[in-house]
Protein backbone atom coordinates (compact mmCIF):
# COMPACT_ATOMS: atom_id res chain seq x y z
CA UNK A 1 0.00 0.00 0.00
CA UNK A 2 1.54 3.42 -1.20
CA UNK A 3 1.32 6.41 0.96
CA UNK A 4 -1.85 7.64 -0.97
CA UNK A 5 -3.66 5.26 0.15
CA UNK A 6 -2.21 4.85 3.33
CA UNK A 7 -3.01 8.08 4.36
CA UNK A 8 -6.49 7.83 3.25
CA UNK A 9 -6.84 5.01 5.60
CA UNK A 10 -5.79 6.41 8.43
CA UNK A 11 -7.94 9.79 7.87
CA UNK A 12 -11.53 7.21 7.44
CA UNK A 13 -10.61 5.97 10.43
CA UNK A 14 -9.62 8.55 12.49
CA UNK A 15 -12.47 10.52 11.60
CA UNK A 16 -14.82 7.01 12.14
CA UNK A 17 -13.52 6.62 15.53
CA UNK A 18 -13.68 10.76 16.37
CA UNK A 19 -17.32 10.45 15.42
CA UNK A 20 -18.02 7.56 17.05
CA UNK A 21 -18.09 9.27 20.85
CA UNK A 22 -16.26 7.07 22.24
CA UNK A 23 -13.57 9.97 23.70
CA UNK A 24 -14.55 12.29 25.74
CA UNK A 25 -14.30 15.82 24.05
CA UNK A 26 -11.53 17.96 25.39
CA UNK A 27 -9.69 14.58 25.48
CA UNK A 28 -5.34 14.82 24.35
CA UNK A 29 -4.85 13.20 20.99
CA UNK A 30 -1.64 11.55 21.03
CA UNK A 31 -0.75 10.92 17.27
CA UNK A 32 1.60 7.55 18.44
CA UNK A 33 -0.97 5.82 20.03
CA UNK A 34 -3.43 6.76 17.52
CA UNK A 35 -1.32 5.29 14.79
CA UNK A 36 -0.75 1.99 17.03
CA UNK A 37 -5.08 1.89 17.71
CA UNK A 38 -5.32 2.32 14.36
CA UNK A 39 -2.64 -0.27 13.34
CA UNK A 40 -1.22 3.12 11.00
CA UNK A 41 1.68 4.91 11.03
CA UNK A 42 2.55 8.00 12.57
CA UNK A 43 2.71 10.19 9.52
CA UNK A 44 -0.18 9.69 7.71
CA UNK A 45 -1.91 9.75 11.16
CA UNK A 46 -0.54 12.98 11.96
CA UNK A 47 -1.71 14.25 8.55
CA UNK A 48 -5.46 12.74 9.52
CA UNK A 49 -5.12 14.61 12.57
CA UNK A 50 -4.15 17.96 10.71
CA UNK A 51 -6.69 17.40 7.94
CA UNK A 52 -9.54 16.87 10.99
CA UNK A 53 -8.01 20.41 12.43
CA UNK A 54 -9.02 21.99 9.13
CA UNK A 55 -12.46 20.40 9.25
CA UNK A 56 -12.54 21.62 13.24
CA UNK A 57 -13.26 17.94 14.33
CA UNK A 58 -9.98 18.39 16.17
CA UNK A 59 -8.30 21.43 17.84
CA UNK A 60 -4.85 22.27 18.27
CA UNK A 61 -3.33 23.84 21.08
CA UNK A 62 -0.10 25.20 21.84
CA UNK A 63 2.04 22.94 24.05
CA UNK A 64 -0.36 20.24 24.43
CA UNK A 65 -0.81 19.59 20.47
CA UNK A 66 -3.75 17.96 19.39
CA UNK A 67 -7.29 17.82 21.01
CA UNK A 68 -10.81 17.10 20.90
CA UNK A 69 -12.35 20.02 20.87
CA UNK A 70 -14.54 20.82 24.42
CA UNK A 71 -17.99 20.36 24.31
CA UNK A 72 -20.11 22.86 26.35
CA UNK A 73 -23.80 24.08 26.67
CA UNK A 74 -23.34 27.36 24.46
CA UNK A 75 -21.35 25.66 22.36
CA UNK A 76 -24.02 22.89 21.64
CA UNK A 77 -27.18 25.68 21.63
CA UNK A 78 -25.32 27.37 18.73
CA UNK A 79 -24.41 24.27 16.95
CA UNK A 80 -28.02 23.08 16.88
CA UNK A 81 -29.23 26.55 16.12
CA UNK A 82 -26.86 26.86 13.10
CA UNK A 83 -27.90 22.85 11.97
CA UNK A 84 -31.48 24.07 11.99
CA UNK A 85 -31.13 27.10 9.93
CA UNK A 86 -29.05 25.48 7.45
CA UNK A 87 -32.02 23.17 6.88
CA UNK A 88 -34.42 25.81 6.99
CA UNK A 89 -32.51 27.18 4.08
CA UNK A 90 -32.23 24.11 2.37
CA UNK A 91 -35.85 23.63 1.97
CA UNK A 92 -36.68 26.92 1.34
CA UNK A 93 -34.44 26.75 -1.20
CA UNK A 94 -35.36 27.60 -4.80
CA UNK A 95 -34.62 24.14 -7.34
CA UNK A 96 -34.21 21.75 -4.01
CA UNK A 97 -35.36 18.17 -4.83
CA UNK A 98 -37.00 15.68 -2.42
CA UNK A 99 -34.01 13.84 -0.95
CA UNK A 100 -34.96 10.45 -0.90
CA UNK A 101 -33.91 7.88 2.07
CA UNK A 102 -35.65 5.02 3.43
CA UNK A 103 -35.33 5.79 7.59
CA UNK A 104 -38.74 4.52 7.77
CA UNK A 105 -37.50 0.89 7.21
CA UNK A 106 -35.15 1.26 10.24
CA UNK A 107 -36.66 -0.10 13.64
CA UNK A 108 -37.25 1.74 16.23
CA UNK A 109 -34.52 0.86 18.90
CA UNK A 110 -30.70 0.61 17.77
CA UNK A 111 -27.68 1.73 19.03
CA UNK A 112 -26.65 5.10 20.06
CA UNK A 113 -24.14 4.69 17.09
CA UNK A 114 -26.71 3.63 14.86
CA UNK A 115 -28.87 6.33 15.46
CA UNK A 116 -26.33 8.62 15.38
CA UNK A 117 -25.32 7.90 12.03
CA UNK A 118 -29.01 7.37 10.77
CA UNK A 119 -29.60 10.85 11.62
CA UNK A 120 -26.51 12.40 9.83
CA UNK A 121 -27.62 10.27 7.13
CA UNK A 122 -31.26 11.88 6.64
CA UNK A 123 -30.09 15.55 7.24
CA UNK A 124 -26.96 15.44 4.93
CA UNK A 125 -29.87 13.63 2.18
CA UNK A 126 -31.77 16.86 2.92
CA UNK A 127 -29.02 19.38 2.84
CA UNK A 128 -27.77 18.07 -0.25
CA UNK A 129 -31.20 18.18 -2.57
CA UNK A 130 -30.25 22.02 -2.05
CA UNK A 131 -27.95 21.57 -5.15
CA UNK A 132 -25.88 24.43 -3.51
CA UNK A 133 -22.27 22.79 -2.93
CA UNK A 134 -21.06 25.67 -0.47
CA UNK A 135 -24.26 25.53 1.81
CA UNK A 136 -23.65 21.87 1.64
CA UNK A 137 -20.12 22.40 2.88
CA UNK A 138 -20.82 24.36 5.48
CA UNK A 139 -23.68 21.89 6.66
CA UNK A 140 -21.32 18.52 6.88
CA UNK A 141 -18.95 20.34 9.19
CA UNK A 142 -21.59 21.54 11.33
CA UNK A 143 -23.00 17.99 11.28
CA UNK A 144 -20.22 16.24 11.88
CA UNK A 145 -19.66 18.37 14.90
CA UNK A 146 -23.02 16.98 16.19
CA UNK A 147 -21.88 13.45 15.88
CA UNK A 148 -20.91 12.89 20.60
CA UNK A 149 -24.18 14.49 20.98
CA UNK A 150 -26.11 12.38 19.16
CA UNK A 151 -25.01 9.42 21.05
CA UNK A 152 -26.13 11.49 24.17
CA UNK A 153 -29.34 11.56 22.63
CA UNK A 154 -30.24 8.17 22.08
CA UNK A 155 -29.31 7.84 25.78
CA UNK A 156 -31.62 10.85 26.83
CA UNK A 157 -34.65 10.64 24.64
CA UNK A 158 -36.08 6.98 24.25
CA UNK A 159 -38.33 8.00 20.74
CA UNK A 160 -35.02 9.29 18.85
CA UNK A 161 -36.10 6.71 15.82
CA UNK A 162 -39.49 8.03 15.57
CA UNK A 163 -38.14 11.73 15.24
CA UNK A 164 -36.16 10.74 12.20
CA UNK A 165 -38.97 8.71 10.64
CA UNK A 166 -41.64 11.51 11.43
CA UNK A 167 -39.19 14.00 9.26
CA UNK A 168 -38.41 11.78 6.70
CA UNK A 169 -41.94 10.95 6.07
CA UNK A 170 -42.77 14.28 5.86
CA UNK A 171 -39.88 15.29 2.97
CA UNK A 172 -41.07 17.84 1.18
CA UNK A 173 -45.20 17.02 1.13
CA UNK A 174 -45.52 20.33 3.02
CA UNK A 175 -42.43 22.22 3.60
CA UNK A 176 -43.75 24.47 5.92
CA UNK A 177 -44.65 21.23 8.25
CA UNK A 178 -41.22 19.61 7.67
CA UNK A 179 -39.69 22.77 9.26
CA UNK A 180 -42.22 22.76 11.78
CA UNK A 181 -41.02 18.97 12.06
CA UNK A 182 -37.36 20.16 12.24
CA UNK A 183 -37.54 23.12 15.05
CA UNK A 184 -39.51 20.94 17.74
CA UNK A 185 -36.57 18.27 17.06
CA UNK A 186 -33.82 20.81 17.51
CA UNK A 187 -36.40 22.79 20.11
CA UNK A 188 -36.54 19.75 22.06
CA UNK A 189 -32.58 19.34 22.06
CA UNK A 190 -32.04 22.70 22.84
CA UNK A 191 -34.17 22.63 26.18
CA UNK A 192 -32.15 19.14 27.29
CA UNK A 193 -28.64 20.73 26.26
CA UNK A 194 -27.55 20.23 30.11
CA UNK A 195 -28.64 16.50 29.67
CA UNK A 196 -27.18 15.98 26.98
CA UNK A 197 -23.46 17.72 27.58
CA UNK A 198 -23.99 15.64 30.93
CA UNK A 199 -24.00 12.41 29.26
CA UNK A 200 -21.73 13.29 26.56
CA UNK A 201 -18.82 13.24 29.03
CA UNK A 202 -20.20 10.11 30.86
CA UNK A 203 -17.46 7.44 30.16
CA UNK A 204 -18.93 4.84 32.62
Amino acid sequence: MNAGPRSRQAYDDLKRLLLSGTIPPGERLDPARLAEDLVSGLTPVREALLRLAGERLVEIRLNTGFHLPVMTETILIDLYRLHFELLRLVLTATGSREPTLPISTLPISMPAASYAESAAALFLAIADSSQRPELFAQFVTINNRLASARAAEAIVFGDVIEELKSINDIKYESRNACIRNLRTYHSRRIANVRELVSEIYNTD
